[in-house]
């Protein structure tokens, strides 16, 4: 019991921080919520982008949109994000209850695992795949009175997150597990009849959303429609090949080893089985295809792998286990990982809300409309200032045309004479883009705007640039002589940050004072020493 309780901590050490969903798509999962309740619908259409407000809408996460807002608006954010925890928790303490306690391969193994979910911390939808898929297997596995319930956990799976398609295949996998017993020892199979008729009841509830045959098929479809690329949904051998880093990739590679190995013992050891075959690689197979699905190594693979060993027996690595277990628990909840990792996170369980001064600034000046905005921002635009202000675009890809973002969203912004033509289309009075973009034609866009003398700089931050037509009343902000003592961001990073922008936008003074202010606030930062690190007599930049 010690040793899954020992677990669990290490989980909570990693956990407890500051969460950047709002950075992300949480502000408009709230503001579906509130749409949902107020209107007593679940919009079907992209009505928060004044680009495409009538391109259909596939929803997979209304019950969680509703249940969030719900939540913000009753218990609080902060409670919301205490719940955020313990649905982490509970979904890893079902898949722990399936091991038996002489498995003392447990810690180590775990251990190893359970680093893959420090890759979707943040308050997602997928909360509540990670705990449908641990409670399916939990009863599969070890509550088998509970089968009756799985067509109703589906039925809720199915209108919360867009992996319900998982519960349909674990499913499968303990059916095909039960018909390979049945053909070897021949019992009576009822096991397999009612598994396979609450396999068809759980597909029957499937059907049971918004968009009925279009939202059952839309986990095999959405990706269709993308036509821009977002990190989460790539592999992680394609980021590492674009020099794209990430600590989670080292683990996830030593679990391929793991679970490779696992196959091989269990086949010399003669306890071939389908569902841990099938457990073990469907796990694999997820976390192979795209980055945002390393959690289910541990939520699908981790028992099976586990049982593929056996009841080995040396205890060393169990011993040898723990301390690097509190060490690097006590790393994460005291701070320093993400001081010495640069990342703007402390241990502490609040939102960070990274476009709030800049939202501010829009609502309190009024800033005309129609805006340009980039596509990480849209999403909290939204959140903060709709039905006000309509976006042009958010991080939604498959909710927009495909050749939207192919032949406007990202030439506009790679080619000057493109964004005129887009501009005259549209006829942008703001620009609001968030400078920590790293994809190329964001680069390329900030660049040459800053320099565009139609537009005039107004507000920066360490996140945000906001542009207005050189014609209006605000103040113009020159960056050419930007001053970091006038500004106070949440952390030494803020000031990178800035000055990374400043430095790629040509503004190498002002670059060099927020770099200097940055790294007197943490002489040990990684960043701000590279960039030091690569400075020149005439020349400084990042």
């Amino acid at each position: 019991m010690w040793v899954k309780l020992l677990l669990l901590f290490f989980v909570f050490s990693f956990l407890f921080r500051t969460d950047h969903s709002f950075d992300q798509d949480f502000g408009r999962h709230l503001k579906l919520g509130e749409v949902i309740l107020q209107t007593k619908s679940i919009p079907l259409t992209n009505l928060f982008s004044y680009t495409y407000p009538d391109y259909p809408f596939i929803n997979s996460h209304w019950l969680f949109e509703v249940l969030a807002y719900l939540g913000s608006q009753t218990i609080g954010l902060q409670a919301v994000l205490f719940l955020k925890i313990i649905i982490f928790l509970l979904a890893v303490w079902l898949i722990l209850k399936t091991i038996p306690r002489n498995q003392y391969l447990l810690l180590p193994v775990g251990f190893i695992f359970l680093h893959t979910l420090r890759e979707r911390p943040e308050l997602r939808p997928e909360i509540f795949s990670f705990l449908f898929t641990a409670l399916t297997i939990y009863i599969l596995e070890s509550k088998k009175r509970l089968i009756y319930f799985l067509p109703l956990i589906q039925l809720v799976w199915v209108n919360t997150h867009i992996y319900f398609i998982a519960g349909l295949i674990l499913q499968g996998i303990y059916i095909l597990h039960l018909t390979y017993i049945n053909l070897r020892l021949h019992p009576k199979g009822v096991k397999l009849k009612i598994l396979s008729i609450i396999f068809g009841l759980s597909v029957i509830a499937s059907f049971i959303n918004p968009s009925g045959l279009k939202g059952f098929l839309n986990p095999l479809l959405y990706g269709s429609n993308y036509g821009y690329t977002i990190v989460e949904n790539q592999t992680m051998f394609l980021l590492e090949s674009i020099n794209f880093r990430n600590p989670n990739f080292l683990f996830v590679k030593i679990i391929t080893a793991i679970i490779l190995l696992s196959f091989i013992v269990a086949l010399v050891r003669k306890k071939f089985s389908v569902k841990n075959f099938g457990l073990a690689g469907f796990g694999l197979v997820l976390a192979l295809m795209n980055v945002r699905s390393f959690p289910y190594l541990v939520f699908i693979s981790l028992p099976a792998v586990l049982e593929n060993f056996g009841t080995f027996k040396p205890k060393i690595f169990f011993f040898i286990t723990i301390p690097f277990l509190l060490f690097e628990s006590y790393f994460y909840l005291n701070g320093d990982y993400y001081r010495y990792t640069d990342s703007d996170t402390q241990p502490k369980l609040e939102f960070k809300e990274s476009g709030k001064k800049a939202l501010d600034f829009v609502l309190a000046n009024n800033l005309p409309q129609p805006i340009f905005n980039n596509f990480d921002i849209g999403s909290y635009i939204t959140y903060r200032s709709w039905p006000a202000y309509r976006i042009f675009v958010d991080g939604r890809p498959g909710e927009y045309p495909k050749e939207f973002f192919q032949n406007v969203y990202i030439p506009m912004q790679s080619d000057p004479q493109k964004f005129s033509e887009v501009d005259k289309q549209y006829g942008f009075k703001t620009i609001i883009f968030s400078h920590t973009d790293q994809t190329p034609w964001g680069k390329t866009f900030l660049q040459n705007i800053v320099k565009n003398p139609d537009w005039k700089t107004v507000y920066i931050d360490d996140f945000i640039i906001i542009l207005a037509l050189q014609g209006d009343a605000l103040q113009h902000v020159d960056l050419s002589k930007l001053d970091p003592a006038g500004y106070n961001p949440d952390s030494y990073l803020g000031y990178l940050r800035i000055s990374l922008f400043l430095a790629q936008t040509g503004n190498l003074q002002s670059a060099e004072k927020f770099a200097e202010k940055g790294l007197s606030l943490n002489p040990k930062s990684p960043l701000g020493n590279a960039m030091f690190g690569i400075k020149t007599s005439n020349k400084f930049f990042w």
